[in-house]
C-alpha cells in the first residue's frame, strides 16, 4: 500500500529540489530564508540549473545575465546549502537547450542548424572544448560536489548538418550513436578529471534499442535521471527493464511547478500531488530492478526554454513544494500532511490545492517567505480571468467591436456599462500591480519584476485603458451628434 511506502529515506536516496535559474533567479537573501525550510520539509539536496546566472569568465563572459551571481554569491549559496545539510548538484546543459550559449554570435557557428540556437553540433571542432571550459569554470566553484548533471535532454536537432552527415556516413553511425559519442566525450572528461559521477536526462535514450544502448558505453559513465511530469504515466512499458539491463543506478524526476503550461502563473497543487503519487507507485514497482535508487529531483521549471516567458514563480509554488516533499518522504498524501503543511505556512484555512477554484474575495491568509507574492498572484490570476471575460464578452463583441467603433456607430446604452466595468477592473489591476511590485522586489531582481509585470499585467491594463478611451470617445461623439441633430431641428422649427 502507498501509505506504507517510504521511497526516499536516508538509506535509499536523495530528495533534490531543482532550482531553475534561467528565469526569475531569487536574491541570495531569499535562499537564506527558504533553505532551512526545504531541509525541514525533507529535502536532502539541490539541483541547481545555473544557465546564464553563473559568473563565466574570459571569452565566456558574454554568456552572463546582467543579474548573474558573483563568485562570492555562488560561494554563499553553497555555504547556505552546507549549513542546512543540503548537497548541491550543478546542472549545466551540454548538448540540447544550449540557447544561452548558441544565441551569441561568438558561438553561433557551433549550432547544429544555423537558423536555430537550441542544439550544439557534436561534430564541430570547437564544440567539445567549449563544453569542457564551461564544465571547468563551474567545477572550479564546486570543488566538493559528487555529481554533475550534464542535461542532454531534448536534442531536437541532431545529425542534420553537413559535418554530422559526413561523420555518420564515414563511420556508419545512426543518429543515436552520434548522441552517444558526444555524451561519452563529455562524461569521460568529467569523470576522469574530477572523479565525480555525471548525470543525464533520460529522454534521448528512452526509445533507443536496448542492444544499441548496451553498446553505447554509457553504462560505465553516466547515471540516467528519468523525468515524467504527468499525473498518469505515459513512459514506454519496457523503459525500466531496458535501463536496468544497462545501468546499475538510476534517478527519477517529478515536478512541483512549471509543468502545467508555459504561461501558467499559479501552481495547480492537486496536479503535482497526483504526479508524485504516480511516481511513488512506479518506484515501488520498479526499484528492485536497480542496484541503487539514487534519488528523486523535484523539478521546478521557470521557463520552458531560454526564450520562453516566465511561468510560476518560486514563492507561488513553495506551498506545493512543501507538500510534495512530505509526500515523497512519507509515501502518501494524507489529511495530516495537508493540515501540517498548512499550519507551517500559517494558512488560516487549509492550503487550497486547486487555486483556479478560489474566489478572489475568499477569506484566507498565510504567512511564509514570499507569501505576499503568492497571495497577490492568485488575486491577479482571478482578476485577469474577469478582465478576459469582459474583453471577450458578448457585449463588447456585439456593441463595441472595432468595426462599429471605426464607424462611430455605437449604442450608449450598451457602451456605458462596459466603460464602467473596464474602469473598475483597471483600477483593481493597478492596485494589485502596485502591491505585487513591492512584494516581488523583496525576492527578485528588477529585470524579473519588469518582465513579470510586462507580460502578465501591462497588456491587460493597456487593453482596458484603450477600451475606456474608445468608449468615452463614442459617448462623446454620440452626444455631439445628438446636439447637432437637436440644433438642426430647432432651426427648422
Amino acid at each position: 500500500m502507498c501509505s506504507e511506502v517510504k521511497i526516499m529515506d536516508s538509506s535509499t536516496g536523495h530528495r533534490l529540489v531543482h532550482l531553475d535559474l534561467k528565469g526569475a533567479p531569487p536574491k541570495i537573501s531569499y535562499f537564506k530564508q527558504i533553505f532551512p525550510k526545504l531541509r525541514d520539509w525533507g529535502a536532502t539536496g539541490l539541483l541547481i540549473e545555473y544557465e546564464d546566472m553563473f559568473p563565466y569568465t574570459d571569452q565566456f563572459q558574454v554568456l552572463r545575465s546582467p543579474d548573474c551571481y558573483s563568485v562570492e554569491e555562488i560561494k554563499k549559496i553553497l555555504q547556505l546549502a552546507e549549513q542546512n545539510n543540503l548537497i548541491v548538484i550543478p546542472l549545466i546543459q551540454t548538448f540540447g537547450h544550449f540557447e544561452f550559449v548558441l544565441k551569441h554570435n561568438e558561438f553561433s557557428s557551433l549550432r547544429e542548424l544555423s537558423e536555430y540556437p537550441m542544439s550544439l553540433c557534436p561534430s564541430k571542432y570547437d564544440s567539445l572544448s567549449t563544453v569542457q571550459v564551461l564544465v571547468d569554470q563551474v567545477m572550479k566553484l564546486h570543488p566538493n560536489v559528487k555529481y554533475f548533471h550534464m542535461g542532454c535532454d531534448e536534442v531536437y536537432h541532431l545529425g542534420l548538418c553537413d559535418d554530422c552527415k559526413k561523420i555518420m556516413e564515414k563511420e556508419k553511425l545512426v543518429v543515436e550513436q552520434l548522441f552517444f559519442s558526444h555524451v561519452n566525450s563529455v562524461a569521460t572528461y568529467i569523470k576522469d578529471k574530477y572523479h565525480i559521477t555525471p548525470i543525464i536526462w533520460d529522454d534521448m535514450i528512452r526509445f533507443t534499442d536496448v542492444n544499441l544502448l548496451k553498446r553505447s558505453g554509457l553504462a560505465d559513465l553516466v547515471e540516467p535521471m528519468v523525468w515524467h511530469y504527468l499525473t498518469k504515466f505515459m513512459l514506454p512499458p519496457d523503459l525500466f527493464d531496458k535501463l536496468s539491463s544497462v545501468f546499475s543506478n538510476i534517478w527519477f524526476a517529478s515536478a512541483y511547478k512549471g509543468a502545467t503550461g508555459s504561461s501558467m502563473i499559479v501552481t495547480n497543487i492537486s496536479y503535482h500531488i497526483d504526479n508524485h503519487l504516480a511516481w511513488i507507485k512506479v518506484i515501488e514497482c520498479e526499484r528492485s530492478k536497480f542496484k541503487n535508487i539514487q534519488g528523486i529531483a523535484l523539478t521546478g521549471w521557470q521557463r520552458y526554454d531560454h526564450y520562453a516567458i516566465l511561468c510560476e514563480l518560486l514563492p507561488q509554488a513553495l506551498p506545493c513544494l512543501a507538500l510534495c516533499l512530505q509526500i515523497i518522504q512519507k509515501g502518501a498524501f494524507t489529511p495530516e500532511i495537508h493540515s501540517q503543511v498548512s499550519k507551517e505556512l500559517n494558512f488560516t484555512a487549509l492550503l487550497p490545492l486547486i487555486p483556479f477554484h478560489i474566489s478572489g474575495s475568499e477569506c484566507f491568509d498565510c504567512k511564509f517567505s514570499g507569501s505576499n507574492i503568492y497571495m497577490n498572484i492568485i488575486n491577479i490570476y482571478h482578476l485577469s480571468s474577469e478582465i478576459d471575460m469582459l474583453l471577450n464578452s458578448t457585449g463588447v463583441l456585439t456593441w463595441m467591436n472595432d468595426y462599429h467603433i471605426k464607424r462611430n456607430f455605437t449604442n450608449p446604452n450598451h457602451i456605458q456599462p462596459i466603460i464602467n466595468e473596464a474602469t473598475r477592473l483597471s483600477q483593481c489591476l493597478k492596485d494589485f500591480k502596485k502591491k505585487l511590485i513591492t512584494a516581488l522586489k523583496e525576492v527578485f531582481y528588477e529585470s524579473t519584476v519588469e518582465e513579470f509585470i510586462g507580460v502578465y499585467i501591462e497588456p491587460r491594463l493597456t487593453k482596458l485603458t484603450k477600451m475606456v478611451e474608445s468608449g468615452s470617445q463614442q459617448l462623446q461623439h454620440f452626444k455631439s451628434k445628438s446636439l447637432t441633430t437637436s440644433s438642426v431641428a430647432m432651426t427648422v422649427e
